[in-house]
């Protein structure tokens, strides 16, 4: 399950590196679509905002699965081992309760939109339930790293 699932998390930061490739090359042809006088595709900055959101929810549990999220380690630097230790189950809880209640919402807001099919309107009709799907998907993942985080800590502490 755990190889699994580390698979997953590749597939999903995979994806998101193509996005962010998307970005910044529509971007640039844009860019350079317009120093030439010819009309840039109106459906660019669309998708950029849609690409934007995408990425942030299919990199974060790869992330932090690394531990290259964002931390300050201000306070816990002076902790002694086992502190840190405690204090990382703790922000495994939180981590893991928060993600769930986020997760809970995210279902409910997009399952909301598929159910009135909303449209977002723009340059491209897309319905909004394909937008938001992503919210809840990377919430749960979020989750399940929390949980492997929080295993994994929990067997650092047994042993000591």
């Amino acid at each position: 399950m755990d190889n699994f699932f580390e698979k997953l998390l590749n597939f999903m930061a995979s994806i998101a590196g193509f996005l962010l490739l998307f970005v910044t090359f529509s971007i640039s042809y844009t860019i350079f679509s317009r120093i030439a006088g010819l009309s840039s595709p109106v459906w660019i900055v669309q998708f950029n905002e849609y690409a934007l959101l995408w990425i942030s929810f299919l990199g974060t549990a790869w992330l932090l699965a690394r531990n290259k999220h964002v931390s300050i380690d201000l306070l816990t630097s002076r902790f002694s081992n086992r502190k840190k230790l405690y204090f990382k189950l703790s922000h495994g809880v939180l981590g893991m309760i928060l993600c769930l209640i986020f997760s809970w919402y995210g279902c409910w807001v997009t399952l909301g939109q598929f159910n009135r099919g909303i449209i977002d309107v723009q340059a491209v009709d897309v319905p909004k339930y394909l937008i938001l799907v992503i919210i809840p998907i990377g919430f749960i993942s979020l989750v399940l790293q929390f949980l492997r985080q929080f295993i994994k800590t929990l067997k650092e502490l047994t042993r000591k």
